[in-house]
């Protein structure tokens, strides 16, 4: 089914610190009114998820002048410039505050509730391609190139896993976190260190 999108505002964030799990931690210094006739689709209704997307990439110009003056007068330095636009995001939301994307300098988006178009390839890739040749490559005592492909497999099934949890914990219907670590088989406590820490591999 179709999802549609209504975006109403854009917060523009910065990082403030660092919690004692390594997450950074947010505050909204700034929020642009969105205007609605500019995100209107063709037909007068609010937009497709496609239509979504590149909107909610267009918004990355403005976010790069939100971090450029946050650098002041020190814009000039390119690394001080690269370093601001990691301190910076856009979140878009409706009219009721809820989420719908967050927007990097570099224009890469987010979308709530969504897969990430590239992990998605790359795992459809995974179970088409490359991952099935594993089984020929043990028959063949090509052990070293088995073990690879596996590894390698447990790392997009784990980017997946982490995806889904984050949509399933964060999105329009959050699921309470302890049912999500049920699901996965675990305890809220295991679920959360493994969630929060991207290059571990989950533990079985």
């Amino acid at each position: 089914m179709t999802r549609f999108y209504q975006p109403d505002r854009i917060d523009y964030d910065m990082v403030v610190s660092a919690g004692q799990d390594g997450r950074r931690l947010w505050t909204t210094a700034a929020v642009e009114v969105v205007d609605p006739a500019s995100v209107r689709s063709e037909a007068g209704g609010p937009l497709d998820g496609e239509s979504f997307r590149a909107y909610a990439a267009a918004v990355a110009p403005r976010l790069r002048d939100f971090a450029e003056r946050l650098v002041g007068a020190e814009a000039d330095s390119t690394a001080l410039r690269y370093q601001s636009y990691q301190q910076v995001r856009s979140i878009v939301r409706d009219a009721e505050g809820m989420m719908l994307a967050e927007v990097r300098c570099d224009g890469s988006v987010t979308v709530l509730g969504e897969l990430d178009p590239a992990l998605r390839r790359q795992f459809i890739g995974m179970l088409n391609g490359w991952l099935p040749m594993t089984i020929r490559e043990v028959d063949r005592y090509a052990f070293e190139t088995a073990v690879t492909s596996l590894v390698k497999a447990r790392r997009v099934v784990d980017a997946m896993l982490r995806e889904v949890i984050g949509i399933a914990a964060g999105g329009p219907e959050p699921m309470p976190w302890d049912r999500v670590a049920e699901a996965a088989g675990t305890t809220p406590t295991a679920l959360t260190s493994w969630f929060t820490t991207p290059d571990e591999l989950i533990n079985s």
